[in-house]
């Protein structure tokens, strides 16, 4: 006999789009059946109710009873291995990479109380989709924070990207990174960086050492070029050196020293570097648009196990956009239906105003296929 359970989710899944079923079922080839059908239903659900809050995606069902125990079982499920459903997530989105180009990656922190998760994202147009990630506890860290960031950067660029060529990738980080034993890491790995200092930091200016935030740029420029030099008169490295004003959050005028092993110009290491404020609107998409913020779970693999979930609906919607945005006239009549009338840069996010369209136009799911390419520039 069919428990209420198996009925409710027949009823949901058969109305689940055919795209969105197979999309899973290439992401996740080796699960269980009962995985990843738990999988598409609970990533539909997000998507439509824009909350990781477990009450609000178990109302998302005709039974919230039994859909909040099946999703409690999904979270807790030990057989869901962490690492496997991020390195699912990764390879599949590198699938969908295209063949030639730079690949921007960023490496930033999000936080919710004590948790702690560390996020490679991919910028594609003025957003970032997060491409593999580790949890930790506030324990974890203490005093291995460096250490653990290292062996992160390694594990990405040796076995995640193992297929992509070094050559491709520029990484972008915050001060927070500035390590000269990451510089190290980097250089080995052949990977191109650019890296905000702090500016307490000294380097080698005319034989002696300075503090970064005693330079100074002539006259009025915006962006100085200082060239190679020694940094870190502690540990001492060559790299080369940027400055740049730019405006903070405030709007007030701040400078950035920017760390590289490439001879950049000044222009173009900003504008880099200007690239890796899109991690921090993906994180926005995560936690605010799609409410990971909501998630309040104490267990940190469970809390991972939902991450990976938002993190999949953010694909399924970027992928649906870098689609839609190829008919460009046809995009501009669905958007009409979801922002201000604006004849240029929308205020919406791709990834917010795909999630608000399919909720208005379901055969928009006839644009999700694993076969097709993400276009990294795309924009609304």
């Amino acid at each position: 006999m069919r428990t209420r359970e198996s009925i409710d989710f027949a009823m949901n899944h058969s109305s689940l789009p055919t795209r969105l079923v197979e999309y899973i079922n290439a992401l996740l080839p080796d699960a269980h059946g009962h995985q990843i059908k738990a999988t598409i239903d609970f990533v539909m659900a997000i998507i439509n109710v824009q909350s990781c809050s477990q009450a609000a995606i178990a109302r998302f069902f005709d039974s919230t009873e039994a859909a909040l125990k099946r999703l409690s079982r999904f979270l807790h499920n030990e057989r869901l291995e962490i690492e496997a459903l991020a390195l699912a997530h990764a390879r599949l989105l590198l699938a969908q990479l295209p063949f030639v180009g730079p690949l921007r990656l960023s490496i930033d922190w999000t936080i919710e109380d004590t948790q702690y998760l560390l996020v490679a994202s991919l910028a594609v147009g003025r957003r970032a989709i997060p491409l593999f990630w580790r949890a930790y506890s506030e324990c974890e860290l203490k005093d291995r924070r460096s250490a653990l960031e290292r062996d992160f950067i390694r594990y990405l660029v040796q076995d995640v990207l193992a297929s992509i060529d070094p050559k491709r990738l520029i990484l972008t980080a915050d001060r927070a990174f500035a390590d000269v034993e990451l510089f190290d890491l980097l250089d080995s790995l052949g990977i191109s960086f650019i890296i905000r200092s702090k500016d307490n930091v000294k380097v080698m200016i005319d034989g002696k050492w300075e503090k970064l935030k005693r330079l100074r740029m002539r006259g009025n420029q915006r962006r100085r070029r200082w060239g190679r030099l020694w940094y870190c008169e502690t540990d001492p490295r060559r790299v080369f050196l940027v400055q740049s004003r730019a405006r903070n959050r405030e709007g007030k005028w701040e400078m950035w020293h920017l760390i590289s092993n490439r001879p950049l110009s000044a222009w173009t290491a900003s504008s880099e570097y200007a690239r890796r404020f899109s991690c921090e609107e993906g994180f926005r998409d995560s936690k605010r648009m799609l409410g990971f913020a909501d998630a309040r779970i104490n267990d940190i693999q469970a809390w991972q196990r939902m991450f990976t979930l938002v993190a999949i609906a953010l694909l399924v919607l970027t992928v649906v956009g870098c689609q839609l945005i190829k008919e460009s006239q046809l995009t501009h009549q669905l958007l009409r239906c979801v922002r201000s009338r604006r004849r240029t840069r929308s205020e919406l996010s791709m990834v917010r105003a795909i999630a608000e369209l399919m909720k208005k136009q379901t055969s928009l799911w006839e644009l999700l296929s694993f076969s097709h390419k993400l276009n990294l520039e795309a924009n609304l």
